[in-house]
């Protein structure tokens, strides 16, 4: 019998497994799109985009549309996505994007490292839990860039809570949703695997 899977995070339409419960842990609560007008109306002077999550681009074409224009924008830049399925959304809309090898904010960095970023204008529109890792890197190199927290990331408790017994593994994909997981059980259940999304995520779990 397959095993049967706890889904925490978002979207599980690309984890493909069989037997996956979704019980989404935690939600998105965007921004006022006051905050963010003014990053958005300066558009045109970026040279790159940085997209660190699948998120970040459903929130983008939510504020686009706040300005009469779309996520096509994007098609004018040097667009950075943080992973493969980050870019698989990006490619669905027409947008050519770099990934690095390492699908994490270091893996974005070693990119940056690459680049020719003289008399760039760099757009890192992001989770306001986002870790701080691009946004230190290009502050201590001196890059220009516009860093504008549109979405936060929040704890979402089920109206009904899995009985974690009658799982075999449990996927947490972000530290977000370990977070969540830890606030609402206060512990990691034994003898069910606990399965990571990357290796950002990994660091916050024990090791089975």
């Amino acid at each position: 019998m397959p095993k049967k899977i706890l889904y925490l995070g978002l979207d599980p339409s690309h984890y493909g497994k069989e037997n996956v419960v979704h019980c989404p842990m935690i939600q998105i609560s965007p921004k006022p799109f006051g905050e963010i007008k003014e990053s958005l109306l300066k558009f045109n002077e970026y040279t790159h985009i940085i997209i660190t999550s699948k998120t970040t681009i459903s929130m983008l074409d939510l504020y686009f549309k706040e300005i009469g224009s779309t996520i096509q924008e994007l098609k004018k830049k040097n667009v950075i996505a943080v992973g493969h399925v980050t870019a698989k959304y990006l490619n669905k809309a027409g947008i050519a994007c770099r990934i690095p090898q390492s699908e994490t904010a270091e893996g974005v960095v070693e990119v940056l490292e690459k680049l020719d970023l003289c008399n760039s204008y760099l757009f890192l529109p992001q989770s306001a839990q986002a870790r701080p890792v691009i946004k230190s890197y290009l502050i201590h190199r001196n890059i220009r860039v516009e860093i504008c927290e549109i979405y936060d990331t929040k704890t979402l408790i089920p109206k009904i809570l899995p009985q974690l017994e009658n799982f075999d593994e449990i996927v947490f994909t972000s530290p977000s949703t370990v977070k969540a997981f830890l606030e609402i059980f206060g512990t990691f259940p034994k003898n069910i695997q606990l399965t990571p999304i990357g290796p950002i995520t990994a660091k916050f779990l024990p090791s089975n």
